[in-house]
């Protein structure tokens, strides 16, 4: 709660003085008029100049009234200057001393303005600053999960390797499972560097949508049909379901591809004992919902606020098994906020779905 600047003794002292000698200055220039013209040909005048409707004790409380209020103003103005000398040393101390703290005065309304403007610019330095350290933090975690990612295959690259270079094997057969290991090694590293180049591209401030008109149902239909081959391996069925049958609007089909391409893709990855992937659109009134869904394992509680993080594992022995590296998920979410949408994900012991939101105007019907 705001609280009013407080005067000190001497600055209550002034006021007051201030207020009874306006006032008995005001007396004196009473007895200096009254006595120059006299009493009784001010009356009559006043008497004739209000067609003598009012009498001298009117005209006293008049006066009396009018000289109160001017000395009210008088007293008011010294007490707003005071409050703007007072602003003056706050803001001065406000700067040199913590510029984070706002001021929580208040104060007559037109420096009320001031306080509230200069509050306003704590606020944004304060948002822009935390921004900031959130943003060197980020950096920092990408950096450390980035060399912790690289440098497990690496390590176990160099390590074949090496055994091929100082000739520890005994035959070509064991030459050839060093290799492909270290192949296999590369081929994680190579998938990880391809993540981190496309997570920064969308993630880049100037990055650009190719947006062009498409019918999502088919694209659902086309991506269950580049997966059939993958879920009949995994004895996995592929339900695709349009609401209505042809959903016409408007977006990158690169970028949405890649977002469902990755839904899908985790669904196979870490639906453990899922039978079934379902891919769902539905039209409505202001938007697009697509849900991908399997009816997997599901995932904790407690993981379900971070599965879009980067880097972020609800398991990590199902991870290095899978050899995700934790971006499909933050690449997804970012692509759909590109175009505007959002993105969640809900799971139980039923199904485990990630529910995208894309808005649809009449410009793209």
């Amino acid at each position: 709660m705001s609280k009013r600047i407080k005067l000190n003794v001497r600055e209550k002292g002034v006021l007051l003085i201030e207020g009874i000698g306006t006032f008995l200055l005001f007396q004196i220039i009473n007895v200096i008029l009254i006595a120059g013209i006299g009493p009784n040909k001010l009356v009559n005048n006043l008497q004739t100049n209000f067609q003598g409707l009012l009498d001298k004790s009117w005209v006293i409380i008049l006066v009396l009234v009018l000289e109160i209020f001017l000395t009210y103003l008088i007293v008011i103005h010294t007490y707003h200057e005071m409050e703007l000398s007072q602003i003056k040393k706050i803001l001065h101390k406000t700067a040199t001393d913590n510029l984070t703290k706002q001021i929580n005065l208040k104060v007559n309304p037109n420096l009320q303005n001031i306080v509230d403007s200069f509050n306003l610019l704590i606020s944004n330095m304060n948002r822009h600053s935390e921004e900031q350290r959130q943003s060197e933090k980020s950096k920092d975690e990408l950096i450390s999960n980035v060399s912790h990612d690289i440098r497990t295959p690496l390590t176990s690259v160099i390590g074949y390797l090496g055994l091929i270079e100082s000739k520890n094997f005994n035959d070509l057969g064991q030459i050839l499972k060093y290799t492909h290991i270290a192949y296999k090694k590369s081929l994680e590293m190579q998938n990880l560097v391809n993540s981190l180049f496309e997570y920064a591209n969308v993630q880049h401030a100037t990055s650009r949508l190719n947006m062009t008109k498409f019918d999502m149902a088919q694209m659902l239909d086309q991506l269950s049909a580049d997966f059939e081959l993958e879920a009949n391996k995994r004895g996995m069925e592929i339900i695709v379901n349009s609401v209505p049958d042809k959903i016409m609007m408007k977006g990158d089909t690169e970028k949405l591809g890649r977002v469902f391409n990755n839904l899908i893709m985790n669904a196979f990855k870490y639906g453990k004992g899922a039978t079934h992937i379902w891919l769902t659109a539905e039209m409505k009134e202001k938007e697009v919902v697509v849900t991908v869904a399997n009816n997997g394992k599901s995932i904790p509680e407690d993981s379900l606020k971070h599965v879009f993080d980067r880097f972020y594992r609800v398991e990590d022995s199902r991870s290095k098994k899978t050899g995700g590296t934790g971006l499909g998920l933050a690449i997804a979410q970012s692509m759909v906020q590109l175009h505007g949408g959002t993105i969640a994900v809900t799971s139980n012991d039923e199904k485990t779905s990630f529910i995208s939101h894309f808005p649809i105007s009449k410009s793209q019907d």
